[in-house]
């Protein structure tokens, strides 16, 4: 990271590649892959370098996900990506295609949300609305009201926004509870 934040791309991605060939050995479950996958695609995008970048999101797609949020996390890197090059309809079907897989905690539906309303109008249409059932659902996991607009997108951009520094309910009442443990 600290590599990273000093413009230093080249020199952080051949850390990842050395941290993952020595313990490649290691990996039985190629877990550790799939993070340097992950960390790759991402420094990747922050740094502009978004051909490279696409190619780094198919490699870590060819690993597989474990955790539903590894692939909303590659949902929001390929949709950057995608949306970068210039292609925010494949942009649109890749963020879609990672909402499609629902998680109780919902942790990055803020980010997602917003990202549904910003492609859409890119393209000139409005959002999907099977997508009122995920922002039903992200209301319920955070424990608020759905917010009364007009229109889907000013709710999902609303609810993005109340919901974007909290945990879900579910992670909170888990950290009162731990609180309340002698």
């Amino acid at each position: 990271m600290e590599l990273e934040e000093r413009g230093e791309v080249d020199a952080a991605l051949a850390c990842l590649d050395a941290f993952l060939e020595a313990n490649r050995d290691y990996d039985y479950h190629r877990g550790f892959a799939r993070t340097v996958a992950a960390h790759r695609a991402t420094t990747l995008v922050d740094a502009g370098r978004y051909a490279e970048a696409e190619r780094a999101c198919e490699a870590w797609a060819q690993l597989g996900f474990t955790r539903l949020l590894d692939r909303w996390w590659h949902g929001i890197e390929t949709v950057r990506t995608l949306d970068a090059l210039g292609r925010p309809r494949e942009a649109l079907a890749a963020l879609e295609d990672a909402l499609n897989h629902r998680d109780p905690y919902l942790f990055s539906a803020a980010e997602m949300l917003v990202a549904l309303v910003e492609l859409s109008k890119k393209l000139g249409q409005p959002v999907d609305p099977k997508w009122r059932g995920l922002a039903e659902a992200v209301a319920d996991a955070y424990a608020v009201e759905m917010p009364a607009r007009d229109t889907l997108e000013d709710i999902l951009l609303a609810l993005a926004e109340t919901t974007r520094e909290m945990l879900p309910k579910r992670a909170r009442d888990k950290d009162e509870d731990e609180a309340d443990e002698p």
